[in-house]
């Protein structure tokens, strides 16, 4: 009889453990077969580091040779771009100011909040010696100008057409902004969005110089 009951209660307890078990087994089994279905992304792939997870801009389309890519510590590559207004500016037409050139699209969020501050900054420094530049990149041109339209954008402000400037600067997150000093070299690359206080810190650097 003793040999009855303990059979019986080892038979219960591997059924209460069995049950037990089975929830802990599926939820692996589903873990696993998540993980096989996954995509694995190239290590090449460029992961834009944006807390709205805004796609970074396709810089693969046209080439550019090395002396043409913008760094830190270099002079910025010239380029010409075509404004909303119809006019065109050269870079280089800025030498002797300090210039705060800004990649952005309407379809990005951290760019659309930024902008009036960026035009708020441009206000409070336009007579000292200071310029911004808007370039719109990979973007549908009427939401481009709908948007500067209603922000009130009055610093030069226009559209990468042929993705030239987008390549030389190559910026790898939206927005990413670049500051330029006043000997035309780039003193700083800001990825992401830009804290107004932070930026008035970076231009009253420049102007300090």
């Amino acid at each position: 009889m003793v040999a009855g009951l303990r059979s019986l209660f080892i038979s219960n307890s591997s059924r209460l453990l069995a049950a037990a078990l089975a929830p802990v087994i599926l939820a692996m089994l589903a873990i696993t077969a998540c993980g096989q279905s996954q995509t694995q992304l190239p290590a090449s792939t460029a992961i834009p580091n944006t807390s709205a997870s805004v796609p970074a801009p396709d810089v693969t389309a046209i080439p550019a040779t090395a002396s043409e890519i913008a760094r830190v510590g270099e002079p910025a590559p010239d380029f010409v771009l075509d404004l909303f207004d119809g006019s065109k500016v050269r870079l280089s037409d800025f030498e002797g100011k300090v210039v705060v050139l800004n990649f952005w699209a309407s379809w990005c969020p951290p760019c659309r909040r930024e902008m009036p501050a960026f035009e708020r900054t441009w206000q409070e420094y336009r007579d000292q010696g200071v310029v911004f530049v808007g370039v719109a990149v990979q973007d549908n041109e009427a939401d481009s100008r709908a948007f500067a339209k209603k922000i009130g954008v009055t610093y030069p402000i226009g559209m990468d057409w042929n993705g030239r400037i987008l390549r030389s600067y190559r910026p790898t997150s939206m927005p990413t902004t670049f500051l330029i000093d006043r000997e035309g070299v780039v003193s700083r690359r800001i990825a992401n969005y830009a804290n107004e206080g932070m930026l008035k810190i970076f231009i009253k650097g420049q102007l300090d110089q």
